[in-house]
């Protein structure tokens, strides 16, 4: 083989392993709509603490906050207007992170959050 040519079964596992680098955030299953809302977030062990969330679907969403972010803890998401809604910190990287809710919400609900923003 030629130097500077890959065989295809090479090009086929380099491919493969970058799709499999990626990002939390890059592999979701759900579109996410781009929003600016203020909620709660809180965990068992720690009192609420307040964040941002920037995008929002039905099964989670991506969330800013100044306090400590831990993948795989159980918290509690208070959107205004909602109940506390039970999810999972899925990823984090430094002040963001990525909550993946333990029951979806409502296609409505999430169509309330995003109405005006331009996310459609």
């Amino acid at each position: 083989m030629r130097a500077g040519h890959m065989a295809a079964g090479e090009l086929k596992l380099r491919l493969s392993a970058s799709l499999e680098s990626g990002s939390a955030y890059d592999r979701r299953q759900y579109v996410r709509r781009p929003v600016h809302i203020g909620a709660g977030l809180r965990e068992d062990s720690r009192p609420a603490t307040s964040v941002i969330v920037f995008d929002l679907s039905t099964h989670g969403c991506g969330i800013e906050s100044t306090g400590h972010l831990e993948a795989g803890a159980r918290v509690w998401l208070k959107l205004p207007g909602l109940q506390s809604w039970p999810a999972h910190i899925v990823w984090t990287d430094n002040s963001r992170g990525g909550l993946r809710f333990d029951n979806p919400l409502h296609e409505s609900v999430v169509d309330l959050y995003t109405k005006g923003t331009g996310a459609r």
